[in-house]
């Protein structure tokens, strides 16, 4: 006959990674929260801006910038900290009472200890996993800024207007940055802003200059009708550069750190042949 310690655990691993799985899957976004992301700048009847009660729960700016750099849900967010914070806590309980099923009892300290330790850990653990992909996506964003600042470049020197070659240059590419460009001057267009407006609050958005860069270089274009091929064409270029020199430095960096390893591979393979003709000398 089961026990009721046995069913107990069962059920609460069951329902946690169904959370977990919930968490994970991805849902049908709200059609009306989609209408209202796109206005450039949501405010209260008080004339201040309006937050969302997630970000204000967060109380991270940084998060929040990378939670919109990689188009994920705040909302989600919090709920995926929640849900592994729970089966940190839940877990050692679970295997605790598993162990002592089978006759392996254990000081309540211990699971009790290791239950907010893991609950501590997998709480925090979404942040760390935002805090890396944001970190490649930035790096990413960039080089799709460089290829950005070429075709609007070429857009301007097709006779196009400021406007219509950040927009035309944005419907080129494809992929997440160029889905924020769009969308940032979507937001700039429905907000009756020029469109380099729009490009600048991306870049502090989400923390990336170099689109701050583009829309001043435009903002110049648009406002006394300058000519910028020659400027767009050179901060394409000085961004290639800096990327460049970014990724041959994390390659060495990469490289460094592979010396360890290697040198403690080649000392245990020396051991490996000398150990034969060491272990004959030695008890022979």
């Amino acid at each position: 006959m089961i026990s009721a310690a046995v069913a107990l655990a069962g059920a609460a691993t069951g329902a946690g990674v169904g959370c977990v799985l919930a968490a994970l899957t991805p849902a049908t976004p709200d059609l009306k929260a989609a209408l209202a992301n796109l206005s450039a700048e949501r405010v209260t009847a008080t004339g201040r801006p309006l937050r969302s009660g997630v970000l204000e729960r967060l109380n991270r700016p940084g998060s929040a910038r990378d939670l919109e750099l990689l188009g994920e849900s705040p909302d989600r967010f919090v709920l995926r900290k929640v849900l592994f914070g729970a089966l940190g806590l839940a877990f050692p309980p679970v295997l605790s009472a598993l162990m002592a099923v089978i006759g392996l009892a254990l000081p309540l300290v211990i699971p009790g200890l290791a239950s907010v330790a893991l609950g501590a850990a997998l709480f925090f653990a979404p942040d760390l996993d935002v805090r890396r992909r944001a970190v490649a996506a930035r790096e990413e964003m960039r080089r799709a800024v460089c290829v950005y600042l070429e075709l609007v470049a070429l857009e301007r020197v097709a006779d196009a207007g400021t406007a219509e070659a950040l927009q035309r240059a944005a419907d080129v590419g494809d992929g997440l940055a160029f889905a924020l460009i769009r969308d940032a001057l979507v937001r700039a267009q429905l907000a009756g802003q020029p469109a380099w407006q729009g490009l600048a609050k991306l870049g502090e958005r989400v923390q990336l200059p170099e689109l701050a860069d583009v829309a001043d270089i435009m903002r110049v274009s648009g406002e006394d009708g300058a000519a910028v091929y020659t400027t767009l064409r050179a901060r394409a270029a000085s961004l290639r550069t800096a990327v460049l020199t970014a990724t041959a430095a994390e390659a060495n960096a990469a490289s460094e750190h592979m010396i360890m390893p290697v040198a403690l591979l080649g000392i245990a393979f020396m051991e490996l042949l000398g150990y034969p003709a060491f272990a004959r000398i030695l008890f022979s």
